[in-house]
């Protein structure tokens, strides 16, 4: 596992290594409900990379799962994620949604850098 420095403020635990296994175990402790939904989407991605003989859908997975972990570990953070999330999903305002998905996107480039 990479090192990070765990503040009241930041997060809870140190980036796992980026290996499914490694992975799996964070997201078992951040949210438990949430392995069911990984263990599906590891299946579908190696069902993908057989049939289409690439290694792509595996790397793709993990790089989703490590940016998912990267926010999750920060309980601050995915409070704004999820908030903007449901902006995006619910609010009337077009400039209101937008913005939200610009927050979004900073949001997981800030936390991947902090990550890495």
């Amino acid at each position: 596992m990479t090192t990070a420095p765990s503040t009241p403020d930041g997060p809870i635990f140190p980036m796992p290594d980026k290996t499914p296994a490694s992975l799996r175990i964070a997201v078992a402790q951040l949210a438990p409900d949430a392995v069911a939904t990984f263990d599906d989407h590891w299946q579908a991605a190696m069902t993908q990379a057989r049939t289409e003989y690439s290694l792509m859908p595996g790397r793709a997975f993990v790089e989703h799962w490590w940016s998912w972990v990267a926010v999750a570990r920060n309980p601050e953070l995915l409070a704004r994620f999820r908030e903007c999330e449901r902006i995006v999903a619910e609010s009337p305002d077009r400039a209101e949604r937008r913005a939200a998905a610009g927050e979004l996107a900073r949001i997981l480039a800030e936390a991947e850098a902090a990550a890495t």
